[in-house]
């Protein structure tokens, strides 16, 4: 599981926001390999804690967009975005024109109790983070 917390991001450089992206993307498919023998990943994008200010440029969402259907087009198993906030969905309805029909079918909503039954069916919520569902805390770095 790949966690992504928007609430938390703290830098607008887009250049350095690709390589971290990227490096994470790595690590999360080797840890997958090594474990399972499978190269698939899940990506969980929690939105607690995010406001506008830390919203990215629509310029840094198409790149990370372009890395994952260009670089990692079957690398991602399933997409989880949780409990994403209003104005968020309103952009989404911008985004997804520039995303795969492949990728769309991935890319799960999880709001509400049906968001939640979702996590619960696809994740051991023991060993998962909050965002996703389970228990633990976010592990801050």
């Amino acid at each position: 599981i790949l966690y992504l917390t928007p609430g938390k991001e703290n830098s607008n450089d887009e250049y350095d926001n690709m390589r971290h992206l990227v490096y994470h993307l790595e690590r999360a498919i080797a840890c997958a390999r090594r474990k399972s023998g499978r190269e698939k990943v899940c990506i969980v994008i929690g939105y607690q804690g995010f406001r506008l200010t830390n919203a990215p440029p629509m310029s840094t969402v198409k790149h990370t967009l372009a890395i994952l259907q260009g670089h990692y087009p079957e690398r991602m198993h399933r997409a989880y975005i949780c409990d994403p906030p209003l104005v968020f969905r309103s952009f989404w309805k911008i985004i997804k024109m520039f995303v795969d029909p492949a990728t769309l079918e991935k890319i799960a909503f999880c709001t509400g109790k049906e968001g939640k039954f979702l996590l619960e069916r696809d994740f051991d919520t023991s060993t998962t983070e909050k965002q996703a569902g389970g228990t633990r805390k976010l592990r801050e770095f």
